[in-house]
């Protein structure tokens, strides 16, 4: 493992999940700073939206790689700062992944 600055991964980055789902601009991180617990904030310094399981095993492994730390989250919705952005790290949003692929009632099971 390396130690790589969040600057370094933002090519690879753009690569895995192209470069509009690649949020670099200081304006635009600070959306993502809070959940719905908004007294605890937090800019990343980078953001990335992958669209599928694949897209999101290749961001962490870059990110393990470089030894960058990051944080999973969703909407943003949650109010337990569950998922505060790291300031050097990468937030992995998981908004664009809507698709349903199997739901099993008798179980309750849903797999999205």
């Amino acid at each position: 493992m390396t130690t790589t600055t969040v600057e370094g991964l933002v090519p690879r980055m753009k690569q895995i999940c192209g470069a509009a789902n690649v949020i670099t601009d200081p304006l635009e991180l600070r959306t993502y700073e809070c959940d719905g617990l908004t007294s605890h904030r937090s800019v990343p310094a980078l953001v990335v939206l992958p669209a599928t399981a694949g897209e999101v095993a290749a961001v962490v492994t870059e990110c393990a790689r470089a030894g960058v730390p990051f944080v999973a989250r969703g909407s943003g919705t949650g109010l337990s700062g569950g998922a505060l952005p790291h300031q050097d790290g990468v937030l992995v949003v998981m908004s664009r992944m809507r698709k349903i692929v199997e739901i099993e009632p008798v179980s309750r099971r849903a797999v999205v």
